[in-house]
């Protein structure tokens, strides 16, 4: 478990927040404070309930009875009126300015935004601070709304204290219950006490107002009308709020109660309704009744892996022993990364949609990694704006190579000046390469920039610790798009993920799961960490609706006794998770709703009306997507039989001293031709060409060699066969990614280095190299693209 946080608990009174706060005290952590926004008293009628402000931020139905939490709950309520309007409307909320702080050489974020209603928040929780210092978190009940989650991690990571939302996606994540009403049902079984203030949905009647939203009977009631009227079970599109009035004894010594006299009907326009309150009282729990009360103990934490993964990590136990062991060929022949140094140069390849600017350092002996970075990120500025006439905000993903990863801190402070005023900065994989690197080079990046960015392209950064993936903890984003010419379709940049437990944001050890075993001890651990880290992978991949992996790399930390067996597990698990597939995610309503640009909350609030859902959600492998053709490019294979294209890449560290992290390019909602493997002598090809060949990607295994003299005629000839296969351009249009531990200078096309140490193929054998092939069709005029590149 992770360490111990002192939480504030921003609540608006509804179900969500404090079912949030019952999980920050079954995760080890301490509520010192409730935090909460009413409406401006000016606003409101004499007895202060006739007037919902309808926020897009706030509920604030209901608010005259959130004093008397401060009696139920022993813990101290702060409370601050609601400041400006919603202002800044952006799905994603960020700070507009910087300011430098001399005294500790840092750069501030101030927002700009300092009428919109969000920034009461600071002020308010500023106020906690100062009286509780020790507070250190925040505690939100956000479940699918981006627009809400990002306004409380925008304020909580400005006042320098941990975002945390445990019901983040609670809906995806296992359950023993239907999907639909699963999170009503969970907070059931504790006892929660939430009655319905507000219904604003077609087929939701008046009198439903103060029934238990947790009640079986009112459940049922509410998922038939969600069924035939369309709208979210949980309420998530504003179909109605509630307040909560009791729960288990962890949190509440009493209960709200609040006569029938003192209840008011209100009505609005478009059939809403609402409660108003003329007040209320506190019933006190006697002490030998709590035994009798439902306490936290009830209270069901998602397992750790969900059902796919939890059947492939048995899976992969059962097949570990029975894979026969071997070391690298190359460690085997007493390679030394000095003979084998590598000299790399710069390089710029301009596409259709991406400029691709790769290998930037600053090569220096007598400069530190901090300043090699400060430089790098000076070269960066200068290409972005002078040369491209892009911005930061266009870079859409980053590759970070270090010679060390102690240095990781050090780069990832500089790094993130570049996009200190973007809210969603760029997906990135970072990894440490050792003495592979060349000589007094300390750090390298490429970078991936989009051509036509959109501000509806989506991106996922999701900052807050929850139960579904790990938090992103620095300056990059879980997952960037590109848009496609095909409406709705994308490519998807998916940022490495590595095995951390999402509720900790602790490296996963055995103890985590019941599941994880075996007497051959790293290899168990190395089994867990790949079935998490690729679990977080596949959940990502689904909330950004990737229907089709382009392709993917492991990267893996091993020694050499035990590489192949580490690189034969994750090539399995990648196969294995390409043959499961749970058809039960694509009927369900709640669910379907998941895509990271479809915010449920956000089509209430701003289409005025109970939203619709307007989206299919992809189920990850969607078959249907794709079509296999033959080698003589006129037959079309079962399509099940299909796996993504893979390599297993050996590396010196990981951050955090992860054993694998994955990092994968996807397919959003594309149509695909996917060439089957052609193995000719001495390399093996996989085509993928999306949405009418508009973009082509070719993954290339060169098969071992003893020598790196070799290595540049098996690339021609790979490259001569995905041209002709694939009737694309010559090969100097072709964008490369080359993983290697020989040493190679390709000069035929723009080419992005990765060196390694070993790299695997998916059937386990020990590869010269992997190859990634980039093009777009329609590409520049050759002029400006010489321009661009020189």
């Amino acid at each position: 478990m992770g360490r111990k946080l002192n939480v504030i608990g921003f609540i608006s009174g509804g179900k969500d927040s404090f079912f949030s706060l019952l999980h920050c005290l079954a995760n080890g952590h301490n509520i010192v404070a409730l935090a909460n926004l009413y409406p401006p008293l000016s606003l409101t009628s004499g007895d202060g309930e006739n007037f919902d402000l309808n926020s897009f931020m706030y509920q604030t139905v209901g608010h005259s009875l959130i004093p008397l939490y401060s009696e139920i709950c022993s813990l101290p309520l702060y409370r601050q009126e609601i400041q400006g309007t919603a202002i800044n409307q952006a799905k994603d909320y960020s700070v507009t300015d910087q300011q430098a702080d001399d005294s500790s050489k840092r750069v501030l974020q101030v927002s700009t935004n300092r009428e919109d209603e969000t920034e009461s928040m600071l002020t308010l929780l500023q106020r906690i601070k100062d009286e509780h210092p020790e507070a250190d978190a925040v505690c939100s009940g956000a479940i699918l709304s981006t627009y809400q989650r990002t306004r409380i991690e925008s304020v909580a990571l400005r006042m320098d204290t941990v975002p945390l939302a445990y019901l983040w996606q609670y809906p995806r994540l296992p359950t023993p219950v239907s999907r639909e009403d699963g999170l009503l049902e969970d907070m059931a079984a504790v006892g929660l006490d939430a009655r319905i203030v507000k219904i604003a949905s077609g087929g939701l009647d008046e009198d439903l107002l103060w029934e238990n939203v947790c009640a079986e009977m009112t459940r049922k009631k509410i998922a038939r009308v969600m069924k035939r009227f369309g709208g979210s079970v949980l309420g998530e599109g504003g179909e109605f709020e509630t307040i909560v009035i009791g729960g288990p004894p962890e949190i509440f010594n009493g209960a709200i109660e609040v006569d029938e006299v003192h209840r008011k009907v209100l009505r609005g326009s478009g059939g809403e309704a609402w409660l108003a309150f003329a007040g209320g009282s506190v019933k006190t729990v006697e002490k030998e009744t709590t035994r009798e009360i439902k306490s936290i103990r009830e209270l069901r934490i998602p397992n750790l892996l969900d059902e796919p993964f939890a059947k492939l990590l048995k899976t992969l136990e059962d097949r570990t022993m029975s894979t026969p062991t071997s070391q690298s060929n190359l460690a085997a022949q007493g390679f030394s990364p000095e003979q084998h140094a590598w000299t790399i140069t710069e390089s710029i390849w301009v596409g259709k949609r991406t400029t691709r600017v790769s290998n930037l350092s600053a090569s220096s002996i007598d400069n530190d990694t901090r300043t090699q970075m400060t430089k790098i990120g000076e070269r960066i500025r200068f290409l972005v704006k002078e040369v491209l006439h892009r911005s930061p905000y266009d870079i859409v993903f980053s590759t970070i190579l270090l010679r060390s990863m102690d240095d990781f801190q050090a780069v990832n402070q500089e790094y993130a000046k570049l996009f200190l005023t973007q809210p969603n900065p760029p997906a990135r994989v970072t990894v440490a390469c050792g003495d592979n690197l060349p000589s007094g080079v300390s750090v390298m990046l490429s970078l991936v920039i989009s051509h036509h960015r959109h501000e509806m392209d989506p991106r996922l950064h999701v900052q807050s610790m929850s139960y579904w993936a790990p938090a992103n903890i620095g300056p990059y984003s879980q997952a960037t798009t590109i848009s496609l010419d095909i409406r709705n379709a994308a490519i998807v940049f998916i940022a490495g993920q590595i095995p951390l437990v999402p509720a900790s944001m602790d490296l996963v050890t055995v103890n985590d799961h019941s599941q994880a075993s075996g007497s051959d001890g790293a290899l168990a651990v190395f089994r867990l960490q790949a079935t998490l880290s690729l679990q977080h992978l596949w959940r990502i991949a689904e909330s950004m609706s990737v229907g089709w992996w382009i392709g993917a790399v492991a990267y893996v930390v091993s020694d050499a006794k035990d590489i192949h067996q580490k690189a034969s597990i994750a090539a399995s698990a990648w196969t294995m998770m390409h043959r499961q597939r749970d058809d039960s995610m694509s009927s369900d309503p709640e669910t379907a709703a998941h895509d990271a640009d479809f915010d449920v909350w956000d089509q209430q609030h701003k289409s005025g009306g109970s939203f619709q859902l307007v989206q299919e959600h992809e189920t990850l492998p969607n078959f249907a997507r794709l079509s296999i053709i033959s080698a003589d490019v006129a037959e079309v294979h079962n399509t099940r039989t299909a796996v993504s294209p893979f390599f297993a890449v050996q590396v010196d560290h990981l951050p955090r001293g992860s054993d694998i992290e994955w990092q994968a390019l996807g397919a959003s909602r594309a149509p695909i031709k996917f060439f089957e493997t052609v193995s000719e002598f001495g390399y093996s090809l996989t085509v993928c060409s999306l949405a009418s060949d508009e973009m082509v990607f070719g993954s290339i295994g060169i098969e071992f060699l003893n020598t790196d003299s070799g290595l540049n005629l098996r690339i021609d000839e790979a490259l001569l066969a995905f041209q002709k296969r694939c009737q694309v351009g010559s090969i100097a249009d072709m964008h490369l990614t080359i993983y290697s531990r020989h040493k190679t200078e390709y000069g035929k096309a723009k080419v992005q280095l990765v060196p390694c140490k070993s790299v695997w193929s998916m059937d386990g054998k020990e590869l010269a190299a992997a190859i990634v092939v980039t093009y777009e069709t329609a590409m520049p005029a050759f002029e400006e693209r010489t321009n661009l590149q020189s």
